[in-house]
């Protein structure tokens, strides 16, 4: 309505729970100061106020501690001059369902009864009812049991029982809110006798090195709700293992039994049989074999230990049983191992009792696994195991799965995601992401190396020039990057991104860059970053024309190699936009004489040539002048030439003995 903002919410109407403090605002943005004001309505009734609710200076109705009753529709009116205005919103709180009304058993059988509810209207306190809870309990076992009733129009169910049990129940219903009010428990039901139902559970046969003629049993005694009746006790039958008939003791109500008076060293049959004063149970335990004379070692494989873990194998090693704990004869020894995740797969191994060190096999990578480790007699009773919880080590994780390439509408986005391996193999700690382009369909160049982290799955580009983009998406964890999956996409791009950048460096401090674009952005801007073991990007800091279609890159480091790249700025100013990055290019600039054009790379060649022969030339001469030293010239009178004497050839500089013999020729033909 025109003038009125109403800024509690942008739906129609508002939920909060009881007890929540509720703030709904009204505000007129023209109005006039003496002709105008603001009234709420709840129903069509003004709202005054009072302990609860209260409007405070700026026409702000609040609500404290909001109860069920608040419930209703909320009407901002103004009245500005002669127009009325108004806006409206409806509240609900709600709650927990209230208790229900009645709750009655009926149907009383020996090992079921029906349970029977009500509630009354307005008793899911605004919030549908979609589930109901049945708890009870027996006299045997004070813990509350629960069973959940999940038909919405349901107002009654069968619970099953045990026999000869004092049970009581309540209800309570389930909306969104929660679940409500338990009813009152109800008076108690007793169900009938029963003979028991269930045999026992343990039973265990222990024989004895210092009693060779007696057997120890023992078992769990039922609990009272499988008792079914007074009288509870137990016969116990047993038989030597070649023979055919059991005899069979009643021992009463007790869950230990030593059998006195058999053979040596002899395998004995053994189950047992509950009864009370109902008859005898449905059930026996399954029979157990033990072996007189023989009773399980009384101690664990000492310093249980691991002493190889790979990724798919565990080998552990112990310290034989000491004898002093072996009564009988030590058999062998056993081994388990489990998934902590899944106990109840359970690998078991049985090597011989002079063997002391097992291997694990075909175990999966970087997985918690729980081992033991017990000594064995041809007796079952209690055994002491040693136990180890070893995780195996991380190997490389597996593909990646599920990636997909693709590009927009538009074709100047494209995108791809992808899921964790199936078989991570350890924790997954980032992905190695390789893009590589193609504008003409052939060759692919590289478009950039990234690596993300674990918790992302997906790369996007914007505004990238037309070609085909290939991804390689790699997984990582603690063992290394596992093995790549690619998808690539087409993208019909944005025609005034960079595409087809070449780097070339020409001088150990500069470098080179040419690229094609279709169309003209305001201008074209470099990025680079060190080549080794950096992934920060950083501006070159010289923007080209969007004209141009080549850069030269000056004063650069040329003790290091850089990845250049090149961006298309597209509109300039203060919230400038920009494409993402072209290919990348290597600027090598340790090699950058290979990147001359050829006519350049001759005159270097000749040029470096010249000056290693010039410097020759000066050291040869430099080594002649002090090899020969200063010169001499000699006078010669006719007829009697001054010679100097002759010195051994070894001694005579080479210029010296030139002119003696010149000067000997000159004397013999004047003689002459």
């Amino acid at each position: 309505v025109h003038g009125i903002t109403f800024t509690t919410t942008l739906s129609p109407s508002m939920i909060f729970r009881t007890g929540s403090r509720i703030q709904l605002n009204c505000s007129i943005s023209e109005r006039s100061a003496n002709d105008s004001y603001i009234i709420w309505m709840k129903n069509s009734a003004r709202i005054l106020n009072s302990d609860r609710i209260n409007i405070d200076g700026n026409n702000t109705l609040i609500i404290s501690n909001a109860l069920l009753p608040d419930t209703g529709r909320y009407r901002c009116q103004a009245l500005v001059g002669s127009q009325t205005l108004s806006t409206s919103t409806q509240l609900v709180v709600n709650d927990v369902p209230g208790s229900p009304r009645d709750v009655i058993l009926f149907n009383k059988q020996a090992e079921s009864v029906n349970v029977f509810w009500t509630f009354n209207d307005g008793q899911d306190h605004n919030s549908p009812i979609f589930a109901y809870r049945i708890e009870y309990r027996s006299n045997h076992n004070q813990t509350i049991r629960v069973q959940n009733v999940t038909h919405p129009n349901s107002n009654n169910a069968t619970v099953k029982l045990s026999p000869w049990g004092n049970y009581v129940f309540r209800v309570a219903g389930i909306n969104a809110v929660g679940v409500g009010e338990r009813s009152a428990w109800t008076s108690a039901y007793v169900t009938n006798p029963a003979v028991p139902y269930f045999a026992p559970k343990g039973l265990k046969v222990e024989g004895s090195g210092r009693y060779p003629n007696r057997l120890f049993i023992s078992w769990v005694a039922l609990p009272g709700e499988e008792q079914n009746a007074p009288g509870i006790g137990y016969m116990l039958f047993y038989k030597r293992g070649d023979s055919q008939f059991y005899t069979s003791l009643n021992v009463s109500n007790v869950n230990t039994y030593f059998i006195n008076g058999l053979e040596r060293e002899r395998d004995y049959d053994v189950y047992v049989r509950p009864y009370n004063e109902r008859g005898d149970g449905l059930q026996a335990t399954p029979v157990v074999r033990g072996f007189t004379s023989e009773a399980p070692p009384r101690s664990p494989p000492l310093n249980f230990r691991t002493i190889s873990i790979t990724a798919n194998t565990i080998a552990v090693r112990w310290e034989p049983i000491p004898q002093i704990y072996i009564e009988g004869q030590l058999r062998s020894y056993t081994l388990r191992i489990w998934d902590v995740k899944t106990p109840n797969r359970v690998t078991n191994a049985t090597v011989a009792s002079n063997i002391l060190v097992y291997t694990f096999y075909n175990l999966r990578p970087y997985t918690t696994y729980s081992i033991e480790a017990f000594g064995n007699s041809r007796s079952s009773g209690v055994t002491y195991t040693a136990r180890l919880i070893v995780r195996t080590r991380s190997t490389r994780p597996g593909p990646v799965i599920q990636l997909a390439a693709g590009s927009t509408a538009a074709g100047s986005v494209v995108a791809a995601n992808w899921l964790r391996p199936v078989n991570a193999n350890g924790v997954i700690v980032g992905y190695r992401v390789n893009v590589t382009y193609t504008f003409n369909g052939r060759q692919f160049d590289r478009y950039g190396l990234f690596i993300i982290p674990g918790n992302i799955n997906h790369m996007t580009f914007n505004h990238v020039p037309r070609g085909t983009y290939r991804f390689s998406v790699e997984a990582e964890n603690g063992a290394g990057f596992g093995p790549a999956t690619l998808a690539q996409t087409y993208a019909s791009g944005d025609e005034r991104a960079p595409y087809n950048l070449i780097v070339r460096s020409v001088s150990n401090q500069r470098v080179m860059l040419s690229w094609r674009a279709m169309k003209d952005p305001a201008r074209f801007e470099a990025q680079l970053r060190v080549a080794a073991n950096d992934t920060n990007w950083f501006r070159y800091g010289v923007t080209a024309p969007g004209t141009a279609r080549t850069m030269t890159m000056d004063g650069l480091d040329g003790n290091y190699n850089y990845y250049v790249r090149l961006v298309s700025i597209i509109n300039p100013g203060r919230f400038s936009t920009e494409s993402s990055p072209s290919n990348q290019g290597l600027a090598d600039m340790a090699n950058f004489e290979g990147n001359l054009p050829p006519f350049n790379r001759a005159w270097f060649v000749i040029l470096f040539a010249i000056g290693v022969a010039l410097t020759l030339i000066l050291i040869y001469l430099v080594y002649r002048q002090f090899r020969n030293g200063p010169v001499h010239k000699e006078e010669h009178h006719a007829p009697h030439p001054v010679v100097r004497p002759h010195r051994p050839p070894a001694q005579e500089p080479i210029g010296q003995k030139v002119d003696i013999i010149v000067v000997k020729l000159l004397w013999n033909d004047n003689a002459q």
